[in-house]
């Protein structure tokens, strides 16, 4: 795969702002400005689901990045279940976090981490931005969720570092997020800024203790929260974050610190994308994570990051010899997980997504629940009654239709999801039900009309609706939709 040509005229970059940058570009080919910034010395790129239709291009893509610059680092936000950019277009082949801790064996989290990183390691990606540490405390937690192992910190970093074992087996970097914890709010950084108003004690007692395996990880990523209990500003862009990290861990922190996206609208709104990037050189960051060039002209964005740095160094507000060691270090510690990737020898692809799926299928049957909910081979209409976009996820397809159909069923889905079918079967999937006004309204309505509707629900547990045809699936992956499937027909392994 080559680097695809543009028109755009060359371009003066300075080596250290590229040193200190993760940026993102679209489409499936190399453009030729990411190529010219990665033999200029861009430290890594990020790949997203429009990057990676499918392994096997993604694998063409990171060869082609790698044929350019040997030691940029492959990124990827690859958690497995809801969050895959690797399967974007199926659907991940492994369950969520959550449901992995539902099981609760720390082996088969291993083992999950394992062919995980086999299918990046088939793809030549170096670095998952994985496994999440946060403590999903808030049943209205519409981000983190079931992509959290639990809601007891123990749990959370036993499993965690079972599913970081086996990603590092494999050959991959690791990097925990979202310090120092996004499992305790309502709100969705990628929309507006979340704050966290626990006190000290209580936020260090359920949402920092996992944070203690970080010495074992490579990397770590920086959240967009707003704590007043451990210090003033956004966590991903003002000094406290760092000092505590390390303070937590109980002594230096070795490894990167990576930002959460900067085009997220917790800290793009305000302070803006140019002085966010600037507040997280600052603040202690390592390696910038621009974030999706979605929406936003992907070429712009690592100007506008470079350019703030550039301007930061000219103005005086950072020196130098402080933002070229910065940028010196990064790279050193971007060499030693390209150096891992190399010498750890990478699976076939089709092996790997053959492993995947069936651990993930294994799994899967193991940690859903059902209580009450029978399928008969009827028709069945699905009612996916969610209003909240799931920004983390990404759009996807709906995977319990899919799975329906693929025992033989007839499920059909309305245009409307408040058109309840008179007669039939009925399946209603819910995330938030109790806390999204307008998806507990749809079900409450469907469920005054069809009482014997079965609820898939997808969220965590805790956030489920009391009914007594309820299923709890952990998830809205593929495997996981299919264990649900299989559950409803009394066919559960």
């Amino acid at each position: 795969m080559t680097p695809s040509s543009t028109n755009t005229d060359p371009v003066t970059w300075d080596t250290d702002a590229l040193g200190v940058l993760m940026a993102p570009f679209t489409g499936t080919e190399l453009p030729a400005w990411i190529a010219e910034a990665l033999e200029a010395g861009l430290a890594s790129v990020i790949l997203f689901g429009h990057n990676t239709p499918d392994p096997s291009t993604a694998a063409q893509l990171a060869r082609a990045v790698h044929a350019c610059a040997e030691d940029c680092v492959v990124a990827i936000d690859e958690e497995g279940g809801d969050v895959t950019r690797l399967q974007a277009a199926t659907g991940s082949s492994l369950p969520t976090a959550w449901a992995l801790g539902e099981v609760d064996d720390p082996e088969l989290t291993r083992r999950a981490g394992r062919a995980l990183g086999g299918l990046l390691a088939a793809c030549d990606i170096d670095l998952d931005l994985a496994p999440v540490l946060d403590v999903s405390t808030d049943p209205a937690n519409p981000v983190i969720g079931t992509r959290a192992f639990s809601d007891d910190p123990d749990r959370v970093a036993v499993h965690a570092r079972a599913v970081a074992t086996g990603l590092i087996e494999a050959g991959l970097g690791t990097c925990a997020k979202h310090f120092p914890g996004h499992g305790a709010t309502a709100t969705d950084s990628h929309t507006a800024l979340p704050r966290i108003d626990l006190d000290r004690k209580e936020f260090e007692r359920d949402h920092l203790a996992p944070w203690r395996i970080l010495p074992w990880l490579d990397a770590a990523m920086t959240a967009h929260v707003l704590v007043p209990a451990l210090g003033e500003g956004p966590a991903s862009i003002s000094p406290w974050a760092r000092p505590l990290l390390e303070k937590t861990i109980g002594g230096t922190f070795h490894g990167l610190l990576i930002t959460d996206a900067l085009e997220m609208r917790a800290v793009a709104t305000d302070p803006g994308f140019p002085e966010a990037v600037v507040r997280a050189i600052e603040s202690g960051a390592d390696l910038l994570c621009l974030g999706t060039s979605m929406g936003r002209d992907d070429q712009q964005m690592l100007h506008e990051a470079h350019d703030a740095l550039v301007g930061a160094v000219a103005s005086g507000r950072l020196r130098r010899e402080d933002l070229r060691a910065r940028a010196e270090s990064t790279r050193e510690h971007c060499r030693r997980l390209r150096t891992r990737r190399r010498f750890v020898p990478a699976p076939d692809l089709q092996d790997a997504r053959e492993h995947a799926e069936q651990l993930g299928a294994d799994a899967a049957a193991r940690a859903v629940r059902a209580r009450g909910a029978r399928l008969d081979p009827a028709p069945v209409t699905v009612l996916d009654l969610r209003s909240r976009a799931d920004h983390a996820a990404g759009a996807r397809p709906q995977q319990l239709v899919a799975a329906l159909r693929d025992r033989g069923l007839r499920a059909d889905v309305p245009d409307c999801p408040d058109r309840i079918p008179a007669t039939g079967q009925v399946l209603a999937i819910t995330r938030l039900p109790r806390s999204d006004r307008e998806e507990g309204t749809r079900l409450a309505a469907l469920l005054e009309r069809r009482p014997d509707a079965v609820v898939v629900h997808i969220g965590v547990p805790d956030a489920a609706p009391e009914h007594r045809r309820l299923v709890l699936a952990h998830g809205a992956g593929r495997p996981l939709m299919r264990a649900a499937v299989d559950a409803m027909l009394g066919e559960a392994r």
